[in-house]
């Protein structure tokens, strides 16, 4: 480590602390903080604290190549650095293969039975009391997509882990959200695994403290497999080595023991079955259904629900079947349709400060509006974004959210479910929840033509039926897109940016006036929109 000067960036942002010692004999630190941006271009970052000097200090904290590499991590190659490979030679996504062709290995029978044992009961308990959540898990992964991540990155899935790929990879909405593993985790994808782990790793290098990377003791190693995240930046991993289930959180030791820690994967697949099946606590939580039919964990148990119970899932046969959804895009037509990006590494920009001064102004007045009209929308309104949150959006996107976008994300990362948007059902997305449905709706289709979706398009607002508003990143216009319609690029829902659109919201929740049809209403303290043309 450096010196008097201990170089390190920290979470929620990219923040510098300086620690400088006292007198001799003197415990005390004076703490100093200073904020980096940080530029990259390809696999090369750059960081500018305005301080030369500390800067290169900075990077020689960072763990080097050979370092990230020992612990599992991909390393990051500096600006003034040579490179053995340029920006056009960037790696695709591991998620997305073509060619060659892969073959899938065998399992351990024994496993693989217990997994989808376990996972028989938790489908027949979500279709007697939670059948929404039932129909938000996911299909299996395909076979040979994990047999193309093993090979990719030269390693294996623990066959528990493996074998609940194969059945269910992951669950609908942001991070999974669509099944909730107690307290709060979302059920990941294979591609969310990645993503979740690319991120871990590059705070892990860029931090360059070799005493953090330990997969028992530290805060994080590439060699562990994220399955379940939050909104909050909470981990539930495997540790590949033993099969243990453990926790991360921002900042704190792993945890294998706390409530959430299991010895494997299907153990906790097991649990959370008999918790389902007897209505009993799994570790510190209750299985609860709320009144969509969605299962939920609190503190405190509740009486069943009445009317969620729905027709049951298929399980998966070894016997290929015809499905009724729609087969996966090639790589070919992800790329045509704007939505196969070659990997970058995320680049930190802020806003101008004009249009940060503008946005901030709005959402001083929305804020206002709301605490006094609306208390229960306005406490859902989420904290700010983390700048490096953004930039993998963007880097994951490979697109450049518009300054008003990117300022307001950093003002508020999202308004929460059910919180605060544009009428007439919108919900403001978070800098995460953005990046997850635009994969989402990529995995769709993309197409070139001008009415579907396409990779150019940046969702930033959700609606419970499926619907999404989208800036156009040709021209800066909002649109809307819906599955079952395409795109919706003229009309009401046409603004001339997202700023446009939510000074106008803000307009008609101060004047009460209609924005294009659709006036503010408050019941129990939650903002609502009702329609001018209704009867």
């Amino acid at each position: 480590m450096i010196a008097p000067r201990w170089a390190r960036v920290a979470r929620p942002a990219l923040v510098v602390a300086l620690l400088v010692a006292g007198l001799v004999g003197e415990p005390a630190l004076v703490v100093h903080t200073v904020m980096c941006s940080s530029m990259s271009m390809g696999g090369t970052l750059s960081l500018s604290c305005g301080d030369p000097e500390f800067e290169a200090e900075m990077k020689a904290n960072a763990l080097t190549a050979e370092e990230a590499k020992a612990v599992g991590c991909p390393p990051i190659q500096w600006e003034d650095e040579e490179s053995s490979a340029g920006p056009d030679e960037a790696q695709e996504p591991a998620f997305v293969g073509d060619e060659p062709t892969y073959t899938p290995r065998p399992l351990d029978p024994g496993m693989t039975t217990r997994v989808n044992q376990a996972w028989d009961r938790i489908e027949r308990w979500l279709g007697a009391h939670a059948s929404a959540t039932l129909r938000q898990l996911k299909f299996g992964a395909d076979p040979q997509d994990l047999a193309l991540w093993e090979a990719t990155n030269g390693r294996r899935l623990p066959d528990d882990l493996y074998a609940s790929f194969l059945r269910h990879d992951g669950a609908d909405g942001n991070l999974g959200a669509g099944f909730r593993l107690p307290p709060s985790y979302g059920l990941l994808s294979l591609f969310d695994m990645d993503a979740i782990n690319w991120g871990n790793c590059e705070d892990l290098v860029i931090e360059g403290d070799r005493d953090a990377a330990d997969p028992e003791h530290g805060r994080w190693h590439g060699s562990l497999l994220a399955i379940g995240g939050d909104d909050h930046g909470r981990t539930l991993f495997v540790e590949p080595r033993t099969g243990r289930v453990g926790e991360a959180r921002s900042r704190e030791e792993l945890e294998y023991d706390g409530p959430m820690g299991w010895p494997s994967h299907v153990a906790m697949l097991e649990a959370l079955a008999g918790a389902l099946e007897r209505g009993e606590a799994l570790r510190d939580w209750y299985p609860v259904v709320t009144g969509s039919c969605e299962l939920r964990w609190a503190g405190e148990p509740a009486p069943a629900r009445p009317g969620c119970a729905g027709g049951p899932r298929p399980s998966p046969s070894p016997t290929p079947t015809v499905e009724p959804t729609p087969e996966k895009p090639t790589a070919e037509e992800l790329r045509a349709g704007g939505c196969l990006p070659p990997r970058r590494t995320p680049r930190v920009r802020m806003p101008g400060p004009r249009v940060t001064a503008e946005v901030n102004a709005v959402w001083r007045r929305v804020e206002r509006w709301l605490a006094r009209k609306a208390p229960v929308t306005f406490k859902r309104l989420r904290p700010a974004a983390r700048p490096l949150d953004i930039a993998r959006s963007e880097a994951a996107m490979g697109l450049r959210f518009p300054d008003d976008l990117r300022a307001s994300l950093l003002r508020h990362d999202g308004a929460g479910s059910l919180g605060f948007g544009p009428a007439p059902f919108y919900e403001l997305m978070s800098a995460r929840h953005i990046r997850s449905e635009w994969k989402m709706l990529c995995d769709i289709g993309g197409g070139s033509d001008d009415y579907w979706w396409h990779g150019r398009l940046i969702p930033f607002a959700y609606a419970i039926d499926g619907g999404n508003l989208f800036v156009d990143t040709r021209t800066g216009k909002t649109g809307e897109f819906f599955n079952e319609e395409g795109l919706t690029v003229e009309g009401d829902v046409v603004w001339p940016s997202y700023l446009a659109l939510l000074k106008a919201t803000t307009r008609s929740l101060e004047t009460g006036r209609p924005i294009r049809g659709w006036r503010p209403k408050v019941a129990k303290g939650e903002l609502d929109w009702e329609s001018t043309t209704s009867r």
